[in-house]
């Protein structure tokens, strides 16, 4: 064989040998991309915006939102408000009938709305330590900073006798703020202490200056279970009148008929200085300036006048006065143009405490 042929041969025997490796190497490579048993297997019914549902143990997204209704719809604007009674024990006193004829709450920046426009009447006593529904109403959602009740007429009955209380101011106002949220339900609870709210005054029967505390519910809170509304019995004790509204006849023979003065001539002097217990005696708070609570002034500044117990702190907004012998106390507050929320607050260190929420509206003159 010549040199030429050996080389051909040579060559022709490399290249089935390249070939070969070839045909190796992509037997490898299809091999190892088919994937083993330990791979983790993929779901073939998954795909890329499939619209299969989700899964039900999902938890939703805690920064979202939207907040569904109860029926699936979409919520309103309005919440409930419940407003609930309770009392605090007083033993020496067998009922108690307080009559109201009105009950509104202030929301924040629009004013008063009405809750109960109806006269109800209830016994107190009956509550202690439970609470009954006076009424509910549905009321725009936001937050509310006042309550305001009307009491006309407070009955007290003693021994069987029921005695009229004198109720110096017909309008209660409480502070408390409240919110009401849509679709859910808050109750406020207001509690009375009648031992503290009813002042003897001797021969002369009862005064009546609530003391009441204001509890407030979360929005959704159901509270305590509310007992039935005890009103007035309908077979009503013997009034009693107030004894000093008897005065006993004129013997004929003192003062003869042609010489009788008639009573108008010579009025009794008003009642009104012994409407205010003595400033020594069963705690108490009263405002003379503003009179019932209100005011319109054309100055940038008020004096509060009022009285309260000889022992006890009174601060009128974020102002301390000095509590003078006598009970009495001024304090000079500075206005705002429109409408001013003014709270006095008196207390002891024996845990009375009494509050009025008084409103001037200032308005510069012309």
């Amino acid at each position: 064989m010549s040199n030429e042929r050996y080389l051909e041969n040579q060559v022709r025997l490399k290249k089935q040998y390249l070939f070969l490796m070839m045909v190796g190497l992509i037997a490898l490579a299809i091999a190892g991309c088919s994937g083993g048993g330990d791979e983790e297997s993929v779901d073939p019914t998954v795909r890329l915006g499939s619209t299969a549902a989700p899964d039900a143990t999902a938890k939703p997204d805690p920064t979202s939102t939207t907040k569904p209704s109860a029926g699936g719809g979409a919520t309103s604007d309005t919440g409930t408000l419940e407003v609930r009674v309770t009392d605090a024990p007083d033993p020496s006193i067998t009922a108690v009938y307080v009559t109201t004829d009105n009950i509104e709450v202030s929301i924040a920046g629009e004013g008063w709305v009405s809750v109960i426009d109806e006269e109800i009447t209830f016994e107190l006593l009956a509550l202690e330590g439970v609470e009954a529904i006076l009424g509910a109403a549905e009321l725009p959602v936001g937050k509310y900073t006042q309550v305001r009740l009307s009491v006309p007429e407070v009955e007290v009955e003693k021994d069987g006798e029921i005695v009229i209380a004198e109720v110096p101011s017909d309008t209660i106002k409480l502070v408390g703020s409240f919110e009401l949220t849509a679709d859910e339900t808050t109750f406020i609870s207001l509690d009375f202490e009648v031992d503290k709210s009813l002042v003897q005054r001797g021969p002369k029967g009862f005064l009546f200056k609530p003391v009441i505390k204001l509890a407030v519910g979360d929005p959704g809170e159901e509270g305590s279970t509310a007992v039935a509304l005890t009103g007035k019995p309908t077979a009503e004790p013997t009034v009693k009148p107030v004894p000093t509204k008897v005065t006993p006849p004129a013997k004929p023979t003192e003062v003869p008929a042609a010489t009788v003065v008639p009573p108008t001539s010579t009025p009794e002097p008003t009642p009104t200085p012994t409407a205010i217990p003595d400033a020594f005696g069963a705690f108490f708070l009263h405002i003379a300036e503003p009179e019932d609570g209100e005011a319109i002034v054309t100055t940038s500044t008020f004096d509060v006048v009022g009285r309260t117990s000889v022992d006890a702190l009174v601060s009128v907004n974020d102002l301390f006065p000095e509590v003078a012998v006598d009970g009495t106390f001024t304090s000079t507050v500075t206005l705002e143009e429109g409408p001013n929320i003014v709270e006095v607050v008196a207390s002891t260190s024996a845990g009375d405490e009494s509050s009025v929420v008084l409103l001037i509206i200032y308005e510069p003159a012309a």
